[in-house]
């Protein structure tokens, strides 16, 4: 089993100055948009709060990496773009506020796929996210910013959001823990939106233990040490349509399946006919974007009004102007565009429901990825990412093995009827299956 990493460390002001260093030495990986000036400074403040014997909790000192489209009071907040370079958040969001309370240094902030559209990190403010596991290709998106910056070493934890894997798909390229919690609208207070229907937040780490504690932080739950779930008598679906095509990741995939079995798992291989619809469905955000992000640009101060302002400015990716053409002609919600897209999500977790419990499983088990990234350019991950996405289920990815090149494979684990208090466990034992092979 795998070491928890976010502790607090024991001289708070050395390990914020060490991460600093590291960022500095890989800035070639265009991982940060920007440190925050005030973090050696307060980690000063926890030092001489440790030695009067105070510890503001289970994260005190710790450095963590936030995306650029989450708020970090009297930090910009640019959503990759250049347009949104001066912004400036006012307040805290939801999620980085139980984190400072609970010790954490917010360090830096991540790049991103510009306005999160992505499934590759690409901003007009920070170029192209590389992998630090091989600089060749993408780290993934939108989050691949935080990804690359855990992978790199320049903390140990960060914050990402997913809409439709944005959290997963890094995380399966680099080979981290990430986890896209169930739906839950309360908990994007202070994030910027891409699909309101659709937008999570949520940790990524190199282990399920640290990716659990930042879970249960950020949703105002007081941590615990998780226990692995023995996989004796799991039960877990596999859909076949979702293994992918690429020879290299399934050869590890094979592998993975049989090492669950072998520590007692009970595979099933399982027919998911609501994947066809889920490949041609039009995607919510075409519907939801315009409006949200006007929406939320005028509440912002001294930025733009309106993503029309934005597109007008040129200063944004020429690649994302068709597509934020396209965008601009949703000016309302509730169209019947809209209601179909809503209606379609609840028959996407009506059907995994229905196969759950068709075959007695008690979560789906595929590649969180279709083929492994093999350049800067977009990779389609698949639909496998979406499931989750339209359903609003918890789903989790962790490395299973590495391909001969040397990147990671993904395996994404997806509990219908579940929450993350049974995800996490189950996760648990499955890594700690993979650690000991």
């Amino acid at each position: 089993m795998r070491k928890m990493r976010l502790i607090p460390p024991a001289e708070c002001r050395e390990e914020i100055a060490r991460r600093l260093d590291i960022i500095d030495r890989q800035r070639h990986l265009n991982a940060i948009s920007g440190v925050d000036p005030r973090a050696i400074k307060q980690a000063e403040c926890y030092d001489m709060l440790r030695r009067k014997g105070q510890i503001l909790g289970p994260l005190h000192g710790v450095p963590l990496i936030v995306k650029d489209n989450i708020a970090c009071a009297s930090l910009p907040i640019t959503l990759g773009c250049r347009r949104l370079a001066q912004l400036t958040a006012s307040a805290d969001a939801r999620v980085v506020q139980r984190l400072r309370a609970a010790g954490a240094i917010i360090l830096a902030r991540a790049n991103m796929s510009e306005f999160a559209f992505d499934v590759r990190s690409r901003s007009s403010l920070g170029g192209d996210v590389l992998n630090p596991l091989k600089p060749s290709v993408t780290a993934g998106g939108s989050s691949g910013g935080s990804a690359a910056a855990v992978a790199a070493g320049m903390a140990d934890g960060a914050l990402g959001t997913d809409t439709g894997g944005s959290i997963r798909i890094p995380s399966s390229y680099t080979g981290l823990v990430g986890l896209r919690p169930a739906f839950r609208r309360a908990m994007l207070d202070g994030i910027a939106p891409l699909s309101p229907s659709k937008d999570t937040v949520g940790p990524m780490a190199h282990s399920v233990q640290d990716a659990a504690l930042l879970h249960a932080i950020m949703h105002g739950e007081r941590p615990s040490l998780l226990e692995a779930m023995p996989l004796n008598g799991v039960r877990l679906g596999v859909p076949g349509e979702l293994e992918g095509d690429d020879p290299a990741q399934l050869k590890v995939w094979h592998s993975a399946l049989e090492r669950l079995q072998r520590a007692g798992a009970r595979l099933y291989k399982v027919d998911l006919p609501i994947l066809q619809e889920v490949r041609t469905q039009r995607c919510l955000s075409l519907s939801e974007f315009n409006v949200a992000i006007n929406g939320w640009l005028r509440r912002q101060k001294n930025g733009p009004a309106s993503l029309k302002e934005i597109v007008d400015s040129g200063e944004c990716l020429a690649e994302f102007m068709p597509l934020m053409e396209q965008m601009q002609l949703a000016t309302s919600l509730k169209t019947p565009q809209w209601l179909e897209g809503r209606r379609f999500q609840r028959r996407v977790n009506q059907a995994l429901a229905a196969t759950a419990e068709a075959y007695g499983i008690d979560a789906f088990v595929y590649p969180t990825v279709c083929r492994q990234p093999t350049g800067l350019e977009k990779m389609p991950p698949g639909c496998a990412p979406e499931l989750a996405a339209m359903s609003g289920l918890p789903a989790i990815t962790l490395p299973c093995g590495q391909v001969e090149q040397g990147l990671p494979v993904g395996l994404e684990l997806l509990t219908p009827g579940r929450d993350e208090r049974f995800l996490l466990p189950l996760a648990l034992g499955c890594e700690t299956v993979f650690d000991a092979a």
